[in-house]
């Protein structure tokens, strides 16, 4: 029979019958609702179950193997094998040990590790505690960071590591680690209580560095400033130094306190500029203390007064005034105290804000000294840009490692806010965060004082 061409109304109409008929063919046809078919996936495999990654491989529901990435990441190949989704947590104080992954031979570093999402830079898992008084960004780091591996495949992941070994050769891709917890690891208690807290507080991977050489190996803080000034600041130094107190303050089997690392970081002084401002300035003084700055404790300094503290620690020396329009003006001398009761400029800090000192409160106070601060010390710049996202430069210039990030995505007020959490920017150290926008300032700032 010849073929003829049909009109294009007749060939859509004869189109519309056909699929009106295999429609009705269907599911509904036979009076059974669409959503009713069964899902061809495997129940378990339709679930989501977190996990420990040493209990799950234990149970035989993953597959791990660990292998060396140089002296600062662990390679993991996680598969899952247990026929349906897991989130892989690492627990906080995993080694990669060389060790007993080499029969006793090993030649190479082991390794503490840090969380499964951490950035470059940053060590642990940041975990934050609710604490009383002001906090202009709260922290939200997870509790639990983690790794979704699907059902039947396998994911590579780098882990931010420290090397437990001072002098030992780095492992390479070829060196196999056999993963344990750090109390199977050593009997050590420091060591145990010393890499659990690291990786439970967060820091940046310099200070966790210095920190657990120090405590594995007994190195010196002047040692490793001489042969490991490339890979050490003397800044993190200091913040590796107070860690090492916390740890022998702390119980035996505890983890450190995070108040012995936020107490006494942050001492400020107010002052009057000019007779009308003295009344409004004591007033306001009075209330800032124990009040928070970027997350820590405020300590209220009396008029010249020099503070004694455990380095590192910040003094903002803080004179307040009115402009001829009755606004309120802060100037601020900021210092940073390398040890004991030396202290060196850091910079000066001017903000200015609508209201009067009659009406400002102490929390509006610490509002704005915060802000300015932050925009003064930690800055961005654009690195890289694409049509869609941007590639900020985060440089940090405070005596802290940078914990939390909150950046204002444009240039207006009205701009929305883009939290990054576990930023790990140690002191005098940069980082690269990506965020989708043009440009962004910086919002707030939150630190853990590690």
């Amino acid at each position: 029979m010849p073929w003829r061409r049909l009109h294009p109304a007749r060939a859509l109409s004869a189109a519309g019958l056909v699929s009106s008929l295999m429609f009705l063919s269907g599911p509904a046809a036979a009076g059974r609702p669409l959503d009713d078919e069964p899902s061809t996936l495997p129940a378990a495999a339709a679930t989501t179950e977190t996990v420990d990654v040493l209990k799950a491989a234990d149970a035989g529901d993953l597959k791990v193997t660990a292998r060396g990435q140089g002296q600062d990441k662990v390679r993991l190949s996680i598969e899952n094998v247990s026929g349906k989704r897991l989130n892989v947590v690492i627990p906080p104080g995993l080694v990669a040990s060389s060790n007993l992954g080499q029969g006793g031979r090993g030649g190479f570093q082991s390794m503490g590790l840090g969380a499964i999402n951490n950035r470059p830079g940053s060590f642990g898992r940041f975990a934050g505690s609710a604490a009383p008084g002001f906090r202009s960004m709260p922290v939200t780091g997870s509790d639990s960071p983690a790794l979704t591996v699907p059902a039947g495949e396998t994911l590579d992941v780098s882990v931010p590591g420290v090397c437990l070994n001072y002098g030992v050769d780095a492992p390479g891709p070829r060196d196999v680690f056999t993963l344990m917890d750090v109390d199977r690891y050593t009997e050590d208690a420091r060591v145990r209580k010393g890499l659990r807290s690291l990786a439970l507080l967060g820091t940046s991977q310099g200070v966790a560095q210095a920190a657990m050489w120090r405590i594995c190996n007994d190195v010196s803080f002047d040692e490793m400033a001489s042969r490991d000034g490339k890979l050490l600041n003397d800044q993190e130094l200091a913040l590796a130094a107070r860690f090492v107190e916390a740890v022998d303050a702390a119980g035996p089997d505890g983890l450190v306190d995070p108040a012995l690392l936020t107490e006494g970081r942050v001492f400020v002084s107010v002052q009057a500029e000019g007779a009308s401002a003295r009344g409004e300035a004591a007033r306001l003084a009075g209330k800032l203390d124990g009040l928070r700055l970027f997350g820590l404790p405020v300590k209220l300094v009396e008029g010249d007064d020099v503070p004694v503290a455990s380095a590192p620690a910040l003094l903002v020396r803080l004179a307040l005034s009115e402009t001829a329009e009755g606004e309120a003006l802060g100037r601020m001398q900021v210092g940073s105290s390398p040890s004991g009761d030396q202290w060196r400029p850091l910079g000066k800090v001017t903000f200015r804000d609508h209201s009067s000192l009659a009406v400002l409160d102490a929390q509006s106070l610490a509002a704005l000294m915060e802000h300015e601060l932050a925009t003064a010390f930690v800055t961005v710049r654009a690195a890289k840009r694409t049509a869609t996202s941007t590639t900020l430069r985060v440089d940090n210039k405070l005596p802290f490692t940078v914990s939390g990030l909150s950046l204002r995505a444009g240039s207006s007020a009205g701009s929305p806010l883009v939290p990054f959490d576990a930023v790990g920017i140690g002191p005098a150290r940069s980082a690269m965060l990506p965020i989708q926008a043009g440009q962004a300032q910086v919002a707030g700032v939150e630190l853990n004082g590690l």
